[in-house]
């Protein structure tokens, strides 16, 4: 009994360190394709058929087991179909969480083009008296609240928009970042970065005593920072 645990612990977190590192290898240089899949596939299975060709022998060695080709084969094949669904399993929760905490799929095209000219400096707003002209030096950021995006402006001002976030994240220019679900960025207001867990990012929108903290996960931190840096 011992034995099995010890062969499906190895087989799992042996696993999970493999898939963890070339997902994050590959968000970290921003070459998701969509050969991530077969990539993680080919992966599990390669480190199953090691981990289970050093761990029969083993098997042998304490008279567990005998070699006979055929059920050394139908052992290796079987735990290969477990590998494939550690892959199944590890990759939807990854996608499940990249939605969860961004709002947008792991897979998801990372080059949306804006479908306005980033020298637009400037966003409608439509209200009650008409359509207001916001410059964008003068917006600190957008939020949804209640499904509603609203604009809020360098004196703390809250205008209703008529966009939601993925909308706004294509009228504006590169000035502005998605920090995760509820929240479109000027880059101008951004006065702290501090690095957490698990290559997460927190930044303070404002005022570092009483500004606006907002967590960044680590499917996005990589491009937060070409961001960021990029106007320095």
């Amino acid at each position: 009994m011992w034995i099995t645990i010890f062969g499906s612990l190895s087989l799992w977190f042996g696993n999970r360190f493999i898939l963890e590192y070339i997902l994050q290898s590959k968000i970290n240089s921003n070459k998701i394709t969509q050969f991530l899949p077969l990539e993680l596939t080919i992966a599990s299975i390669t480190v199953t058929s090691v981990i289970y060709i050093l761990f029969y022998p083993f098997l042998i060695y304490l008279n567990i087991l005998k070699f006979v080709l055929s059920n050394f084969l139908q052992g290796l094949f079987a735990t290969c179909g477990l590998s494939l669904l550690i892959v199944i399993f590890y990759a939807g929760s990854q996608i499940w969480k990249s939605w969860w905490s961004d709002g947008e799929f792991l897979f998801r095209s990372k080059n949306n083009k804006s479908i306005e000219n980033d020298l637009q400096n400037f966003i409608a707003i439509k209200n009650s008296k008409g359509i207001v002209n916001h410059d964008h030096k003068n917006i600190s950021y957008f939020i949804s609240e209640s499904k509603i995006a609203f604009l809020v402006d360098t004196s703390g001002k809250k205008w209703i928009t008529q966009y939601n976030l993925s909308e706004l994240e294509n009228l504006l220019g590169s000035n502005f970042f998605r920090l995760n679900r509820r929240i479109l960025v000027n880059r101008q207001v951004i006065s702290q970065i501090k690095k957490l867990s698990n290559h997460r990012l927190l930044v303070t929108i404002g005022q570092q005593s009483d500004g606006l903290n907002e967590t960044i996960s680590r499917y996005k931190s990589t491009r937060f920072k070409h961001w960021f840096h990029s106007s320095l």
